[in-house]
């Protein structure tokens, strides 16, 4: 229990609250050097992926492909987005308020179909980026519990 105004310096025993200080800042560090490399490893996966996909087929015709076949979700979603500015004008919906929603509905879809049609890549990525990071794990597990084979 710490009274205010109290310090290590006035403490009866101030060695062991500076040695718990020094494992926790120990600690800390240890743990913040692990996330960096797990990030590290992690964007090394997910570029490693990027780049092997862009190999078999460029990820700009992919883009491409996604944003053609993103056509009907936006205009369904724009419709849709346009006919709640209907229902929430009760039948008299002003121009402003039909496009912005009309708007809102169309970058909806397109983004929801561009998602879709660019699935697989991004579970590519995506598993790329774990696979990396699962060595790192496994790396780091092994630093603070090491085999005795002998």
């Amino acid at each position: 229990m710490v009274c205010e105004g109290a310090s290590l310096r006035n403490h009866p025993h101030p060695e062991p609250q500076k040695d718990v200080i020094m494992r926790l800042s120990t600690w800390l560090k240890s743990e913040v050097e692990y996330t960096r490399d797990l990030a590290d490893s992690g964007w090394s996966g997910a570029l490693s992926a990027w780049e092997t996909l862009n190999q078999e087929e460029p990820v700009a015709e992919v883009l491409s492909r996604s944003a053609r076949a993103s056509v009907a979700p936006t205009v369904m979603c724009a419709g849709a987005g346009a006919l709640c500015a209907l229902l929430l004008q009760r039948g008299k919906p002003s121009r402003p308020v039909a496009v912005a929603l009309g708007l809102a509905g169309g970058f909806l879809g397109f983004t929801a179909g561009v998602a879709w049609e660019t699935r697989e890549l991004s579970s590519e990525v995506a598993r790329g980026a774990w696979r990396q990071m699962a060595t790192t794990r496994d790396s780091h597990w092994l630093d603070r519990h090491p085999i005795n084979f002998g």
